[in-house]
């Protein structure tokens, strides 16, 4: 596995992030909802379900490999590996013990992007704004960046992948800015305030005097705790963006304007 692969598996064990377990018999995949328990030498050991114990000694009887899939942030985390033994009184505290299965450490693991969340339309009432400034490739994303690097933008919509903004530019010029530059992307609300790493992703043409219509992508969201938590906070602040969005869809209301 590359380095990045590892820490990916390595902290959804630490978690003890949810799992499905798939298990070869009779010619059929049966899947079973389970989660990591922790790590140990010869792998990591994940709890047994309920009801698959016959599945369970038939793999490892038979040598076989069982499937994992789990999700890391927006990614899907597919992989197959040796089931090695059972425990049926897998000791996880003082006072509890599991059945639980010991897995040999994959050799590889497969990583999928999902697809971009869905994105909701954000108009003023909404409370939602959004400042963005460029900044250099040693800078950190949380520093605070000097006014002359602030780009003027009104944000269009949102997801938990991204924000659409309209970029407007000095003196009647289109805005400096491009694909390459790293953007430090403040998200305000009500009730928070997030900072967030982008990255220009695709600047709607033709480029008409001072504006632009852009897609930033937000960045390196998956690899940190923190990261995480603003994913976490990103998916409440779209999700109730979309319960409104339905609401009015259902009053027969016009959707709001972005």
């Amino acid at each position: 596995m590359t380095e990045s692969d590892n820490q990916i598996l390595g902290e959804a064990i630490e978690r003890n992030s949810p799992l499905v377990l798939s298990l070869p018999s009779a010619g059929m995949l049966h899947h079973h909802r389970s989660r990591f328990l922790g790590p140990a030498e010869e792998g990591f050991w994940i709890e047994m379900p309920a009801g698959a114990q016959i599945h369970v000694d038939e793999v490892i009887g038979n040598g076989q490999g069982a499937g994992i899939s789990f999700k890391a942030g927006e990614t899907k985390v597919v992989f197959a590996s040796p089931v090695l033994r059972r425990e049926m009184e897998f000791r996880i505290n003082e006072e509890s013990t599991v059945a639980a299965i010991l897995v040999r450490m994959p050799e590889q693991i497969k990583a999928i992007q999902r697809r971009s969340n869905y994105r909701v339309r954000v108009s003023p009432e909404h409370g939602i704004s959004v400042r963005m400034w460029r900044i250099g490739l040693g800078a950190h994303v949380k520093d605070r960046p000097t006014a002359k690097q602030e780009l003027t933008v009104k944000i269009r919509d949102l997801s938990v992948g991204g924000v659409g903004v309209t970029i407007t530019g000095e003196n009647g010029q289109p805005p400096k800015v491009s694909s390459e530059d790293r953007l430090r992307v403040e998200l305000t609300t009500e009730k928070l305030c997030i900072v967030i790493e982008g990255g220009l992703r695709h600047p709607v043409p033709p480029v008409m005097g001072d504006s632009i219509r852009a897609g930033i992508q937000f960045k390196g969201l998956e690899k940190s705790l923190e990261g995480r938590q603003v994913i976490a906070s990103l998916t409440r602040i779209v999700g109730e963006l979309h319960r409104e969005e339905i609401r009015r869809y259902r009053l027969g209301l016009a959707p709001t304007a972005a």
